[in-house]
């Protein structure tokens, strides 16, 4: 684990996960809340906060850089392509993002104090993958997504989700 790694820990035996950046000083920088009813927001906390006594497991983001090089399932072509295609109308190119640690905390740092949260759209892991790639991404929304959904659904759905975020690209709360 180093500084401007996307860490997570498992929750409730590995039903889902809570993610943060790494900020490489004992805390993380993560959306978090002190209950459901407080509003979530993008806070730097110490990793004990942060962990509540889970392990802490560091992304391997290998795959999901080899994958937006050369997307091998149809579900990862559309999926991949369709971001990498609206990042560059955002203006975002993907090869040209600095991904040192200190962009990441920088990208994380910025953020502070957002309260954007959404369960669904807009999670820690969403945070955490465009701090650290440039992509809003959650594997866990996509696979409930996937598991519920047939193909042309899923597609259409993360099109209308990528298309609302480039042309809507402010957030509620965000500074």
């Amino acid at each position: 684990m180093a500084r401007g790694d996307h860490i997570y820990v498992e929750r409730l035996n590995g039903v889902y996960a809570h993610h943060g950046i790494d900020n490489g000083d004992g805390r993380v920088i993560h959306y978090t809340g002190k209950n459901w009813r407080d509003p979530r927001k993008v806070q730097r906390t110490t990793i004990d906060e942060f962990t509540q006594g889970g392990e802490i497991l560091v992304k391997d983001y290998e795959v999901f850089f080899q994958a937006l090089r050369s997307p091998g399932s149809l579900q990862q072509k559309t999926s991949y392509q369709i971001s990498r295609f609206l990042n560059r109308l955002k203006g975002i190119d993907i090869s040209a993002l600095d991904l040192s640690p200190e962009a990441v905390i920088d990208r994380a740092e910025a953020r502070i104090g957002e309260k954007a949260f959404s369960i669904i759209f807009h999670n820690c892991e969403h945070f955490s993958s465009w701090c650290k790639t440039g992509i809003s991404n959650s594997d866990q929304v996509n696979a409930v997504w996937k598991s519920t959904m047939s193909m042309p659904e899923f597609t259409r759905y993360r099109a209308d989700k990528l298309l609302i975020n480039v042309f809507e690209p402010k957030w509620p709360g965000r500074r």
